[in-house]
């Protein structure tokens, strides 16, 4: 039976979100495709964010740690706890291609007999894993002379048998050991070749695909086209991932997409940045069932941040200070009007350079933008903790706003429904009026917006006068 769920992917991390309990225990999102409860997010976290980095044992997580970030190596247990705070029902099994992380999942993971992964011993309400993780491929084109394409891929994997597939294509091009995304010193076409004869069932998804370095589109060693890129494997590129600098609204504009899902997922580098972004499927509860939603692109909606406070939104030189918009670069030869050097082009340029006209859009009370009647809606939004900081004035890895938080969580049951779908009097009984105005604000999309260029992040902010002190 097919169910809402809240799909969300972070760096090394992929979210699935989902409220309501279906019939195999997994939650699921509302009938209403405005209104989500508990998401569900797959997450892809590396290796070597498991381990204190001083003992190399696993930290088992405080709740405050989780909102703080203080824990800045996640393990299965920590992640699925996270998780569950933010409203977050399905996280991927990360870095599968790493031997002792590969172990970690063997020894901790059992499948419930529908593709979807969840820990020994925990009940059957926890969220879900699924296997996915990013590598990075970097080549030359042709070998020795040529220019040097650099791109992420995120890849999901149905079982433990693809799994060892995939490792043994990878490890003569790679050393699988080491700490990060695994770096293959292979083409995104070899690569796609190596993973869909692994098994067929695997999903291969283009990562951020906008930024200048490692997108497929990207302006400093990206490709026009996904054919161009990966040749008669095309095709079976079946969405790929706008990425914190990009929305779905600036992706519209591009013919290439017209066909394939646009998915939102996140960087996420520690468990706190669990689900920054989510994407919202109509979907089974199985691991075909999300091949198939992300085929016929069985989306509600999708959860993003502005694309402003990407870090390579706009065009710029970090080095100067110099942030321009497209045009401004254009009437610059695209270079730097300080030093002379060249610009970095950032995410907004190099959209604008491979789109049509853009699409007429709406957004309702609630934050909800709608585009072309064939693709799915939006909304922005802020994390929590980044609000509460803001309203309050203070650092964000504070026990006050780690309180403010907590107090918000425990009475909402998640993050997300925090964000979504709370009332401003409802929020008021379990808050301050600032903050509960601050979510209200982003909501609705009434935001202060300083955009992000060249590496340095944007600052999005509600329009609100901060908490004195």
């Amino acid at each position: 039976m097919r169910q809402r769920f809240t799909c969300a992917c972070v760096f090394l991390i992929l979210r699935l979100a989902a409220s309501g309990i279906s019939s195999t225990g997994i939650p699921g999102v509302t009938n209403e495709s405005s209104r989500l409860s508990h998401p569900v997010a797959v997450t892809t976290s590396p290796i070597h964010s498991f381990r204190d980095p001083e003992t190399n044992r696993r930290r088992p997580p405080s709740s405050l740690s989780i909102l703080n970030g203080d824990q800045p190596r996640p393990d299965l247990t920590s992640l699925s706890d996270a998780a569950k705070r933010k409203g977050v029902q399905l996280l991927s099994a990360a870095d599968f291609t790493h031997p002792e992380w590969r172990r970690e999942l063997e020894e901790n993971l059992v499948d419930d007999g529908s593709g979807l992964l969840q820990l020994k011993g925990a009940p059957n309400s926890d969220p879900r894993f699924v296997f996915g993780t990013e590598i990075s491929c970097v080549w030359r084109d042709p070998p020795i002379t040529g220019r040097g394409p650099r791109v992420h891929l995120l890849l999901f994997a149905p079982d433990f048998a693809a799994v060892d597939a995939l490792i043994e294509r990878f490890a003569p091009h790679c050393a699988l050991a080491c700490d990060g995304r695994p770096l293959l010193k292979l083409s995104a076409h070899d690569v796609a070749g190596f993973v869909l004869d692994a098994d067929p069932r695997c999903e291969i998804i283009p990562a951020h695909v906008w930024t200048p370095w490692y997108g497929v589109y990207g302006s400093k060693s990206g490709f026009d086209s996904l054919e161009e890129a990966f040749g008669e494997y095309a095709n079976n590129i079946r969405a790929i991932e706008t990425g914190l600098s990009s929305d779905p609204e600036l992706n519209w504009a591009v013919p290439e997409l017209d066909r394939r899902a646009l998915v939102s997922f996140s960087d996420a580098h520690s468990v706190a940045n669990v689900a920054r972004e989510v994407t919202v499927f109509d979907m089974e509860p199985t691991y075909d069932g999300l091949r198939e939603a992300i085929a016929t692109q069985s989306i509600a909606e999708t959860i993003e941040f502005s694309p402003e406070s990407g870090e390579y939104h706009m065009d710029g030189h970090r080095a100067c200070g110099i942030r321009l918009t497209p045009d401004e670069s254009a009437s610059l030869g695209d270079v730097c009007p300080v030093c002379g050097k060249k610009l970095t082009l950032g995410v907004l340029n190099r959209i604008e350079s491979l789109s049509e006209s853009k699409s007429d859009i709406e957004t309702s009370h609630g934050g909800l933008v709608t585009g072309p009647i064939n693709r799915p809606p939006f909304r922005r939004l802020v994390l929590l903790r980044d609000l509460a900081a803001e309203t309050l004035g203070i650092g964000k890895n504070t026990k006050t706003v780690a309180r403010a938080v907590d107090r918000l969580i425990d009475h909402f049951g998640s993050e997300l429904n925090v964000l979504v779908n709370a009332g401003q009097p409802e929020l008021e009984d379990a808050t301050t009026h600032n903050l509960a105005a601050a979510i209200v604000a982003v909501r609705n999309g009434k935001l202060e917006i300083e955009p992000g260029y060249d590496g340095v992040y944007g600052v999005v902010a509600p329009e609100i006068v901060r908490a004195a002190g």
